[in-house]
């Protein structure tokens, strides 16, 4: 599966398996089997700031048969951006039993530190907000500012908490136009079906 295909929710808080690339041997040299592998055992987070990110947990081995790997390395982290593999194909690892988490458990705990408010997480899951979102950073969302005597424009948002008929988020670049609100503020938006079925995201700033 490809990230740029299936969006961000395949990926999340799921073992990924990628593949090894010249570009990514640099941050794999730390890990044993490293010289050995054409595979990388990854974890899925978002990163707010960043983006979502894999999170390398181990040098890893794959044929047509099976898919082998290492230890991990407790002492460091190691990232690989989701832009930098956006096309590769890759892998999903299913851990019913749940034996790679307590292999990896200390590095995937230290991941909680970027768990999200509950209603970032909630907005997540909405499906609906997709077509808006930036691929490799999924809480932030396109949306369209509208003030009289002004045209829409549009601007990136960072989702930042739910209200009852609205989303509160924070603008994260300076409008052309003077819509009375600057990068770093916070602004509600909502969620608007065009006559063409279309969904868009909008904020009345009148």
């Amino acid at each position: 599966m490809k990230y740029s295909e299936v969006g961000f929710r395949a990926f999340y808080h799921n073992f990924i398996v990628v593949p090894m690339k010249d570009s990514l041997k640099g941050i794999l040299k730390d890990f044993p089997g490293a010289d050995s592998a054409n595979c990388i055992l990854t974890y899925g987070y978002i990163d707010r700031m960043a983006g979502f990110t894999l999170e390398i947990l181990a040098a890893a081995s794959m044929d047509s048969e099976k898919l082998s790997y290492g230890a991990g390395n407790s002492e460091k982290l190691s990232k690989i951006r989701i832009e930098s593999v956006i096309e590769d194909e890759c892998f999903y690892i299913d851990d019913e039993d749940d034996n790679m988490y307590e292999l990896y458990s200390d590095k995937l705990e230290m991941l909680k530190n970027y768990d999200a408010e509950d209603g970032v997480e909630e907005s997540r899951n909405m499906d609906f907000l997709d077509s808006s979102r930036s691929p490799e950073y999924p809480d932030d969302v396109l949306v369209y500012l509208l003030k009289n005597g002004n045209k829409p424009e549009g601007c990136w948002v960072r989702i930042e908490a739910l209200a009852e008929h609205e989303i509160i988020g924070t603008l994260l670049n300076e409008p052309n136009q003077d819509f009375g609100y600057h990068a770093g503020n916070q602004i509600a938006f909502y969620v608007h079906q065009t006559e063409n079925k279309e969904i868009i995201l909008c904020a009345n700033l009148n």
